[in-house]
């Protein structure tokens, strides 16, 4: 769930990134499994390997029943596999602590993926396994961005599909649209303001529909 975005490999030999968002509904691969939360970040990098905990915490109650916090650990390896093309290789721990403790459980996955940079266009495929609760997850998603040269920025729009696919279960797919505009501060922090569409095929399911996010990320 904190891997939602491809990464950019650096040039850097060393770099640490903070991320400080709010969203104003916690979506995941098509679903809501929140309301308005904080995702809290931070990452470190080195050449193509990169490890990193990443938090959702929500504003309301922990009792809402629509809510919950999760702590995130991730690793990251990134080869240059062309001029263009690199392919991403990693694993993640969820855990879910709730206020009620028989209801703390976690979750283990491994994901693969490859990823071009086609100038303004920056097309992704991956695929995720849950290895604790048997899950397959494909998804595919296609960024272009559209220059601001007197406004120093750029508008970054981005369209998600993917197919969550449980050995036991519910099949369903999803897609997502969206926009970011950066806002930089300086050569190490900028804003980050987006809006996104959400909808899934679930049955009997909600669809998260429109959701927003702020944020400031800092890099050094």
């Amino acid at each position: 769930m904190a891997q939602e975005t491809s990464p950019v490999a650096t040039e850097s030999s060393y770099s640490v990134t903070a991320d400080f968002s709010f969203v104003s509904k916690y979506v995941s691969r098509g679903k809501q499994l929140g309301r308005a939360s904080l995702h809290p970040s931070l990452e470190a990098a080195t050449g193509p390997f990169r490890a990193g905990v990443w938090n959702n915490t929500p504003l309301r109650n922990e009792h809402d029943g629509n809510l919950t916090k999760e702590i995130d650990l991730y690793l990251g390896y990134t080869p240059k596999l062309a001029d263009k093309l690199s392919a991403d290789f990693g694993a993640t721990y969820y855990w879910f602590p709730r206020a009620d403790r028989s209801l703390d459980y976690d979750s283990f996955e491994v994901f693969g993926g490859l990823n071009w940079a086609l100038g303004s266009t920056t097309p992704a495929v991956y695929v995720y396994r849950d290895v604790v609760l048997d899950v397959w997850t494909v998804q595919g998603s296609l960024g272009y961005s559209v220059p601001l040269k007197q406004a120093g920025t750029s508008l970054d729009f981005s369209f998600t599909l993917g197919c969550v696919s449980p050995d036991r279960g519910e099949q369903y797919d999803y897609f997502s649209v969206g926009v970011n505009l950066p806002v930089k501060l300086s050569d190490a922090v900028k804003l980050n303001f987006g809006l996104s569409y959400t909808e899934n095929d679930l049955d009997g399911g909600e669809d998260p529909g429109l959701w927003g996010t702020a944020g400031v990320t800092a890099r050094f």
